[in-house]
């Protein structure tokens, strides 16, 4: 897995409105990039390979998701020198404001309600109303690293990390709290994985909610959330399941396929398998098992931007590339070295899926201090 994700425009901008009041504690105005003054471009596509062009005023950013509902992008603009933090942003699709938030956030799976860490807790805002709930209060010295929400929005698992303690191979504690109680319990005790090159997930959901994947120094494991039983895993990456629990994806070093759960069969996607062209990350719906994914493409090697296309399955193996299929002789403009296009998401009814041409994370953007050896990192600074 390439882990060449660069850096970002650390911005001067122009004052726009806040869709949320500062008095709810959220978010603060933003303003607008004029070294690239051409906005985010979104892209609504099937899985037939059809697309339309939906036209925003949102600012360049370089990571995005988009709400459940589509109405909101949440997005982050990654700091262009060294030092520059990477700043977190919430863009408004019906009213077309920028606001720049408190912390680095994650969407609830099913409504437009933002998780946020913030000063080393987490923090709950709804933007219906522009309320904001701390769940897991900040405590000096023992700040939450990462946290991921159920599919059903009954849990959060979250780390926190014990920075007095001396026992760097049990100072990550893995917590579950029940959402609608707020009641927490400390579930593991372990290594954190720190990134390395760009932010990992470090937990993964099984659709039905009955289990946690979370990723430590060493291993994968699994927390049985009805039991509180853990697993340690050979794993090299999480699991992924379509969220009606039809299919699980799996690749081999001979094969990328889909394992019928019901009929323990294969659907074959690819066999042989050669690191050209094998997903990169699965977006699955959110009714059925369709599949929207990133795809490696080893055609050009100047920007990371380039090693990926966008490739989706209405059903498998029928596939299309709706920017293009290389194989067929169409490079499409997404393999561009200075592209940056990304799924961020399917809509609602689970019957299309939103793309966005971000910022590019091409070396050239950035200051030459983001480089380490031959490599160039993303600096978090969270």
């Amino acid at each position: 897995m390439i882990r060449r994700l660069l850096t970002s425009f650390l911005l001067i901008i122009l004052l726009v409105s806040v869709p949320i009041s500062a008095s709810s504690g959220a978010p603060t105005p933003a303003k607008l990039d004029p070294r690239k003054p051409d906005p985010v471009v979104l892209y609504q596509a099937t899985t037939d390979g059809k697309f339309k062009k939906i036209e925003t005023k949102m600012p360049l950013i370089h990571r995005a998701i988009i709400s459940p509902t589509g109405r909101f992008v949440y997005g982050e603009r990654i700091g262009y020198a060294k030092a520059d933090p990477t700043i977190p942003f919430l863009y408004d699709l019906q009213k077309h404001t920028l606001t720049q938030l408190s912390g680095f956030a994650k969407w609830s799976p099913k409504q437009d309600v933002l998780y946020i860490r913030e000063n080393g807790g987490i923090a709950k805002l709804t933007l219906a109303d522009g309320q904001k709930t701390v769940l897991v209060p900040p405590v000096s010295q023992y700040p939450v690293l990462d946290f991921s929400v159920s599919p059903d929005e009954q849990y959060m698992a979250y780390t926190r990390k014990d920075e007095k303690s001396s026992d760097t191979k049990g100072n990550a504690h893995l917590y579950l709290q029940h959402l609608p109680t707020l009641k927490m319990k400390m579930n593991d005790q372990y290594a954190w994985k720190q990134d390395e090159f760009e932010p990992e997930e470090k937990f993964y959901w099984m659709p039905n909610s009955q289990k946690l994947f979370y990723q430590t120094q060493t291993a994968y494991k699994e927390l049985d959330v009805p039991t509180g039983l853990k697993y340690d895993h050979k794993m090299t990456q999480f699991p992924s399941y379509s969220n009606d629990m039809k299919y699980r994806y799996m690749r081999t070093d001979t094969e990328e396929y889909l394992l019928d759960l019901q009929k323990g069969k294969k659907v074959i996607m690819k066999t042989p398998v050669s690191y050209e062209d094998t997903l990169y990350k699965i977006f699955w719906s959110p009714a059925g098992h369709q599949i929207a994914a990133e795809a490696f493409f080893m055609g050009a090697a100047s920007s990371r931007d380039s090693y990926m296309l966008i490739r989706s399955c209405k059903q498998v193996p029928k596939c299309t590339y709706p920017f293009g299929d290389p194989q067929d002789g169409k490079i499409s403009p997404y393999l561009g070295g200075l592209d940056n296009y990304r799924i961020i998401g399917w809509a609602g009814d689970g019957k299309s899926y939103y793309l966005a041409d971000l910022a590019s994370t091409h070396y050239s953007a950035f200051a030459s201090d983001k480089s380490e050896g031959e490599y160039f990192r993303i600096y978090e600074q969270r």
